[in-house]
């Protein structure tokens, strides 16, 4: 018997009425309404649970198989927050004095050092885990060695009396030899005395006597004035990158957008750092910027008109306060030599000849 194909029948769904639709709208919101009632108190007794008996919420909820997703609005995505909450940040952060952000900027780095990146934070599985990598690492410098003739060593210490790890040395035969007669230290003891640096703690207790380049310094006054202008100018509303300007300071900065770099700790009016002077002076600066003691502030409306009116009667009793702008040279068109056009010549000599 050959089997027919079944047509298919298709069936035409009632239309819902208007209220129909609202009811079965209103079923949904109340079935939705009662699970996250459900889920609510769920949570609730699984946070008394885990007090009561001294385990830890995240352990709690899974014996629970409460394991899904948080519920809407109870979280929210860092780039997303970072975006919406921009300014804010910005201006918490730039309210910090210079001590306070070095804290907290080291506070994070520390966090982040905590931070363990590793599956098992087990020291023997860890110990293991570093003999295989750096087994592998000597067997590829063997290899490198032999193939192109190259020279080198490699130091690896602990980074914490918890880790279990002995220190990890390579040297080739002349790195070693290197080491032995150049800077008159055993290769292992040049591992122990690392060792025993990071151990101890010693890179954050030595302080080295050692004076920053006066570059440094300079470069540390322009970012400190700088990121401050920014900032004040943030406040006042004022969107765009506005960079100092520090020949035309008075026109181009105080008079336009209204704030003065206030209690300036040198002589003479504001300048560019690397103008002040020397290493002396540059500190001078430096310091008063790191203590807010020159900052900048805003003017009123009136103060603004005050100080134009000061700098106009600088500027005609000769004191140069507006700089103009230097003219932009032009560039001089290239001229050739003149031509000579030799049918002129030959006629002109013809014709002198013919007056002889």
């Amino acid at each position: 018997m050959v089997p027919h194909p079944t047509a298919k029948i298709h069936r035409a769904r009632a239309q819902l009425t208007t209220a129909q639709k609202a009811q079965q709208r209103l079923r949904r919101e109340e079935l939705a309404s009662d699970i996250d009632n459900a889920k609510h108190s769920y949570e609730v007794e699984a946070a008394e649970m885990a007090q009561k008996h001294g385990r830890s919420l995240k352990w709690t909820r899974n014996q629970l198989f409460l394991r899904s997703r948080l519920a809407k609005g109870d979280r929210t995505k860092l780039t997303v927050f970072i975006a919406q909450n921009k300014a804010r940040l910005l201006r918490d952060y730039k309210r910090l004095t210079t001590a306070e952000k070095q804290v907290y900027n080291a506070r994070i780095l520390e966090a982040r050092q905590a931070k363990s990146h590793t599956a098992r934070a087990n020291p023997k599985a860890t110990k293991h885990d570093v003999n295989a990598v750096f087994t592998s690492m000597d067997r590829e410098w063997m290899a490198l060695h032999a193939r192109t003739g190259i020279e080198g060593f490699y130091v690896a210490v602990r980074g914490g009396i918890e880790d279990l790890a002995e220190p990890k040395i390579f040297f080739t035969e002349k790195a070693q030899k290197f080491v032995r007669d150049v800077l008159g230290i055993e290769p292992q003891h040049l591992g122990l005395k690392l060792e025993a640096f990071v151990i101890s703690r010693l890179d954050e207790r030595v302080s080295l006597n050692r004076q920053r380049p006066l570059n440094k310094l300079i470069s540390e006054c322009r970012e400190l004035i700088q990121d401050e202008l920014e900032f004040i100018l943030m406040e006042k509303g004022m969107s765009g990158k506005v960079k100092m300007n520090y020949t035309n300071y008075e026109r181009a900065i105080v008079e336009r957008y209204g704030v003065v770099l206030n209690n300036w700790p040198l002589l003479g009016t504001v300048k560019n750092p690397s103008k002040v002077g020397g290493r002396g002076q540059v500190q001078i600066l430096l310091n008063g910027l790191k203590s807010d003691t020159c900052k900048w502030i805003s003017l009123s409306e009136s103060e603004i008109d005050k100080r134009r009116e000061e700098n106009q009667a600088r500027q005609a009793h000769g004191e140069q306060v507006y700089i103009p702008r230097k003219a932009r040279a032009r560039m001089s068109q290239h001229t050739s030599k003149e031509t000579i056009d030799t049918e002129d010549e030959s006629s002109a000599s013809s014709s002198s000849s013919d007056e002889e």
